[in-house]
């Protein structure tokens, strides 16, 4: 919620890591926020913001992309401006780098994003698909923390073509099956050889919860699991037992020393919604 005042920002945050969360200018949704005015020349007083957080931190997780479109969603706000999706997107990329969690966070859905870069200008090109109702998401989210900056810097400066192609294969292949519904070939379209094989070892226990995928039939309603971003989270997708699969990969990472917590989650296809409160 958004609440203009004469002078300064304000942060009300409850939820998922509030205690962490800046309550003045600092915080990163005031921060795009006034970045956002001073680019288009224009001047902010503040705001009194009520933040209530579903998205827990340093997880790999959206957590930072999702501020960075509400911060601009609050320059809105308080302008009464409103940009389409190119505008909206070009302040967000001087935020973050990349769109993949950019996007969703602003179309919500299945997101499709691609970097643009013509004539020393970067755009952000979607496609936004709906996903399927019946596939459901349990996260496991392990008690340590996986910085996304560190672990970019574990990822190789180049790749074997092999690899490369497996992956854009099975990147590939994930668009067809959920096209197809043919959710059975879940588990090989989430394989990877690019980003998985070099942070798993920096996180205890994630290596045997994604061996997961290689035992979806012992594991009634189990589709596949793949690390979160960068990490350290665990996305298992499923069509049942949503409670005992997230059980079994807390177990996993129980057996290498490493406390975690479940959620099952929902998809929001709807992305962004803003309402006045009158």
């Amino acid at each position: 919620m958004v609440e203009p005042r004469a002078k300064g920002f304000e942060i009300d945050a409850s939820g998922e890591g509030a205690e962490r969360l800046p309550r003045d200018e600092s915080n990163l949704i005031a921060r795009v926020a006034r970045s956002v005015s001073e680019l288009r020349g224009r001047k902010l007083e503040g705001a009194r913001l009520v933040v209530s957080n579903q998205i827990p931190l340093l997880r790999g997780l959206g957590s930072s992309s999702a501020a960075i479109i509400a911060g601009i969603s609050v320059y809105e706000a308080l302008s009464r401006e409103h940009f389409n999706e190119e505008e909206l997107f070009g302040y967000a990329l001087r935020f973050e780098d990349h769109g993949d969690n950019l996007g969703p966070s602003f179309l919500g859905g299945l997101v499709i994003a691609c970097m643009i870069e013509r004539t020393g200008q970067r755009s952000l090109v979607t496609v936004k698909r709906e996903w399927p109702a019946q596939v459901k998401i349990v996260l496991c989210i392990p008690e340590f923390e996986m910085d996304t900056s560190q672990m970019r810097q574990v990822l190789p400066r180049e790749v074997k073509l092999a690899d490369a192609v497996f992956n854009l294969q099975r990147a590939a292949l994930l668009q067809a099956l959920i096209s197809k519904g043919r959710f059975d070939l879940f588990s090989e379209a989430l394989r990877d050889r690019l980003h998985q094989p070099h942070r798993v070892p920096h996180g205890p226990g994630l290596t045997e919860v994604l061996r997961l995928n290689d035992e979806t039939q012992n594991h009634v309603g189990l589709l596949g699991v793949a690390i979160s971003g960068a990490g350290s989270t665990l996305i298992a997708f499923a069509t049942e037992n949503f409670s005992e699969i997230g059980a079994e990969m807390s177990y996993r990472l129980a057996t290498a020393g490493v406390r975690s917590r479940t959620l099952e989650v929902d998809v929001d296809n709807q992305g962004r919604r803003v309402r006045s409160i009158e």
